[in-house]
Order: C-alpha cells, then sequence, then structure tokens
C-alpha cells in the first residue's frame, strides 16, 4: 500500500534536523532536472527486478491521523474503510443470519446465491435512495430497538412484543408475518395489483426477499428486463419501508387500538408514496441538471409501463414531461358531502 511508504518518507523528513525543500515539477523546471525525474521514473516503471523499498522509521516521528482542514470526503470515507478493513470486525450473529436469509430468497426466486459482498453492493444501487438504503442497512445490522431488546430490560418488556396480536416483535414480523396488521395486510397486496398491471406474477414476498430486492434478475430470452426489475425493486422496498414507517408512527403516537389508521389512509399513503417515487424518476432524465447521471427516457418508459392511470391516452414517449402522470392506483375519498 502507497500509504505507508508515504508514511515512512514523512517520518525521515521529519527527522531531519535541517531544512527540507521540496519542488513541483512545473512548466518552469529546468530542462535537465525535468529530463532526470523523467529518466528515473522511467527506469522504475521498466525495471526487471522488483524493488521493495524500506519503510522502517522511528515511531516517535510517525503522524496518525488526517488533518481536518485537508482533508475530503472521499479522503476520509477511504481512511475509514481502510481502517475497518484492517480491524477485522467480528460480524454480529444476527447479521449472519438476515444475509443467509437473503441469499437462500434469492437462490429460491432466480437460481444464483449472492456472496455477502453482493448483497451490500445492491443496496447502494443507484436506483436506491438514501432512506431506503439506511433503512436496509440497519435492518440487516439488527440495530433497531425492537422485539428481543427490550425483553432483557426490567420493567420495559411489554415494548418487546407486538400490540397488535401479542407475539414477540421483530423485523420480519413487522414487515411479513403479523396476522393482524393492517398495514402489510393492505400494502402488500397494493403493490402486488400494481405489478399485475404488467401482466406478471407476483412471487412470494418474505423477509428474505425485500433485503434482496435490489439483486432481482428479470429476464426474457436470456435478456436482463431492465423495466420489470426496476419497478419489482421499487415496489417491494418502498412497500417494507412505509410498513416500517406506519408502525412507528401510530407506536410512537398512542399505540392503541383505536389510534390506528383506517383502511383508507393507509392506501392513500400507499398511493403517494409511488406516485412521488414516480414523479422523482421523471425529474431525474433531466440531462440539463443531472448530466451523465441523468436516467435515460427509456429506462423510465420501460420501468411504468402499464402501471399508469389513463395510459392509453399519453403520448407514447412524450408523457416523461407531461403534469399530472399518475400510477393506475387511485387514491380513495372518505364518504361525505362535497366529496
Amino acid at each position: 500500500d502507497d500509504a505507508e511508504v508515504y508514511r515512512s518518507i514523512v517520518a525521515v523528513l521529519r527527522q531531519r534536523s535541517a531544512q527540507t525543500l521540496l519542488q513541483a515539477w512545473s512548466a518552469n523546471t529546468p530542462r535537465r532536472k525535468r529530463s532526470a525525474a523523467s529518466d528515473l521514473a522511467k527506469m522504475a516503471l521498466t525495471s526487471q527486478t522488483m524493488h521493495v523499498p524500506d519503510t522502517s522509521f522511528d515511531p516517535y516521528f510517525s503522524i496518525r491521523g488526517l488533518r481536518l482542514a485537508a482533508g475530503t470526503q472521499r479522503i476520509f470515507h477511504h481512511a475509514l474503510i481502510c481502517h475497518h478493513t484492517a480491524r477485522e470486525l467480528e460480524v454480529k450473529k444476527q447479521t449472519k443470519i438476515n444475509l443467509a436469509l437473503t441469499q437462500h430468497a434469492v437462490r429460491s426466486l432466480w437460481g444464483t446465491t449472492p456472496s455477502t459482498a453482493k448483497i451490500w453492493k445492491s443496496i447502494r444501487s443507484k436506483d436506491v435512495p438514501r432512506n431506503l438504503r439506511n433503512f436496509l442497512w440497519k435492518s440487516l445490522h439488527d440495530c433497531y430497538k425492537i422485539g428481543e431488546y427490550w425483553l432483557r430490560i426490567p420493567l420495559y418488556e411489554i415494548r418487546g412484543t407486538c400490540l397488535m396480536c401479542g407475539e414477540t416483535e421483530s423485523l420480519p414480523h413487522i414487515l411479513t408475518e403479523c396476522t393482524r396488521s393492517p398495514f402489510r395486510a393492505i400494502i402488500w397486496p397494493l403493490a402486488e395489483r400494481l405489478w399485475s398491471m404488467r401482466g406478471s406474477q407476483w412471487p412470494n414476498i418474505n423477509f428474505g426477499t425485500i433485503f434482496g430486492a435490489g439483486l432481482t434478475d428479470f429476464r426474457h430470452n436470456g435478456r436482463r428486463q431492465i423495466g420489470d426489475t426496476r419497478l419489482f425493486t421499487m415496489l417491494v422496498l418502498e412497500s417494507a419501508y412505509l410498513i416500517w414507517k406506519l408502525r412507528c408512527d401510530w407506536v410512537i403516537n398512542k399505540g392503541t387500538a383505536e389510534s390506528i389508521p383506517t383502511h383508507d389512509e393507509i392506501h392513500n399513503k400507499w398511493v403517494h408514496t409511488i406516485n412521488l417515487r414516480l414523479k422523482f424518476d421523471r425529474l431525474q432524465t433531466d440531462a440539463k441538471r443531472y448530466g451523465n447521471k441523468a436516467i435515460k427516457q427509456e429506462t423510465i418508459l420501460k420501468t411504468w409501463r402499464g402501471t399508469l392511470l389513463n395510459e392509453e391516452n399519453l403520448p407514447n414517449f412524450n408523457w416523461i414531461w407531461k403534469s399530472g402522470v399518475l400510477v393506475g392506483i387511485t387514491p380513495r375519498r372518505p364518504p361525505g358531502r362535497g366529496r
């Protein structure tokens, strides 16, 4: 690693009692010095023998850490990665279990078993917003204080049980297993309903499927279907995160049966969430604003094909810039006068 070489050079220079001057190569550098430096560099690159530099130095003159004033976010992030890699951190038991569940779910759906590195990389996909990345990372690491966390604290054991069914609470229970949760019972069928507008079959959703959504691999005649892949990933992750948010809002506020949102409210929140994601997708096709990071319009058209409201009346291509484009599931309006 070059870092050890640079650290050794700096330590040796600091050990010198005399003043040391360094000169950068520029157009004003004398040709003789430039030629000499270039010859030394070529000699090092073309040398047949590998020269291992001596990186030993007096630890008293060593410098550790980075200057805040001179560093950038990229440099600090890279330094943290190197630091944690060198420490060989032990992986939590629950993290290993969650990764194994994800691997099993992906293998069941797509026939291949992803490595743990591939799973971690999938949650950092550019198609996954930052709030969903944080949710996935914390969930895989079992960072949320639910279930067994409270069962180990005297006088707070009640917080470890589900307020709807009385079972021990866990993230899989909240997202896919609780039989009395209206959040789960309403949101997942809505996602399946929108997906079925494409004429595709909705797979069974479990805990591993949610965290392996970034590894979705729909194919037709051997070719990867980008539109199906993006839409399925969006529906699964947005729906799971909305279930988690609604559950947290309900528990933190009151946690009583009377305070549970109505079915119409849950329905409308999901529709609003998906319409918002559609809006962001359309905005990210603006090449003037996002440059090389802009999403291709063709990708957006393939993603939302067959799921839009009154799609037959929309232009074949320019609906991306047409206002009022919504998904095919409409919000519910409560009964009453003037509704």
